[in-house]
């Protein structure tokens, strides 16, 4: 398998990378990535020190990344949000049709 950064992994738009993973800095130190965020991610040094670092500067094997799909429902309560408003315009447009 191709080692590769971090950020040359491509995903799809309901794909995440998820937390949790072994990886190697740049500098040849390995790591374990504790959080993945849109251009950096956090890791955990082998003395359990928390840092923050470009995903260009960290080195993974490209099928060893867990990815995850995301569900793309909004923010949370937006879907019984729009269940109910969905109901309450289809009462009015019932009412007005009746």
């Amino acid at each position: 398998m191709a080692r590769v950064p971090l950020s040359k992994i491509d995903l799809d738009e309901d794909e995440m990378i998820v937390e949790g993973f072994q990886a190697e800095l740049v500098s040849g130190m390995k790591v374990w990535v504790t959080a993945v965020l849109e251009r950096t991610c956090v890791y955990e040094t082998p003395d359990l020190e928390r840092r923050l670092v470009p995903k260009d500067q960290v080195i993974v094997e490209r099928g060893q990344v867990p990815i995850r799909r995301r569900k793309l429902t909004g923010p949370p309560g937006a879907a019984g949000k729009g269940r109910r408003a969905g109901a309450k315009a289809k009462a009015a447009e019932d009412s007005v049709n009746s």
